[in-house]
């Protein structure tokens, strides 16, 4: 027994009048004009909408049950770089990247590993489950994977020079990963979605 509602309306309860691509380099970005159906109204809109459209992601919790370790990868981000906040612009990341044409959520997943640890799954790894990490203004759908395996082999720098990638990888106990957590030091929402759903699902 739930009283998790289900959502009030569908995918057919919007409608798209115009969309105009604004911008088109590094990400996308289009302008949306949009209405949608109301509950205190027979209609909402029609408002202008700006969206960052992007391809699927994959997130992989790479984990050695055995030694109890787990594997971040340290690299720049930009974001942070521009933040008002004196964070570091370098973040310890699971790894992570986007899927390419034609290309399935899984076999993302095994090239990403490979790209950035120079490991070769040898198991298909768990869907966790997906997730839009920004909805109100990005597409993006994020697959959470577990993958269990031998960090014996992981290297120690990876990278794709030609996508600008320097990274330098970590392997870190489970129990060092979970007090960074707790202790507020994991500061990017992906890592800290995958560490709460380890801490709570650990085998």
């Amino acid at each position: 027994m739930t009283d998790w509602p289900e959502p009030t309306f569908g995918c057919t309860d919007w409608t798209l009048e115009a969309s105009e691509q604004l911008a088109d380099g590094f990400f996308q970005l289009d302008e949306l004009r949009l209405t949608h159906r109301g509950y205190q109204r027979e209609s909402v809109g029609p408002m202008l909408r700006e969206i960052l459209v992007r391809a699927p992601a994959v997130v992989v919790i790479l984990c050695d049950l055995n030694r109890q370790q787990v594997v971040m990868v340290e690299q720049f981000r930009v974001g942070p770089a521009m933040s008002e906040l004196d964070d570091s612009p370098w973040m310890l990341e699971w790894v992570a990247g986007i899927c390419e044409a034609n290309e399935s959520p899984l076999a993302t997943c095994r090239r990403e590993v490979f790209e950035e640890t120079g490991l070769v799954l040898d198991a298909d790894p768990q869907l966790v489950f997906t997730y839009y990490p920004s909805p109100g203004g990005s597409n993006e759908l994020v697959f959470l994977y577990f993958a269990p395996c031998d960090l014996t082999k992981v290297e120690r720098f990876r990278g794709q020079t030609g996508e600008y990638e320097d990274l330098k990888v970590h392997v870190i106990s489970v129990a060092s990963a979970l007090e960074a957590l707790q202790t507020k030091r994991v500061n990017n929402a992906a890592t800290i979605i995958g560490l709460q759903w380890l801490h709570l699902n650990m085998p």
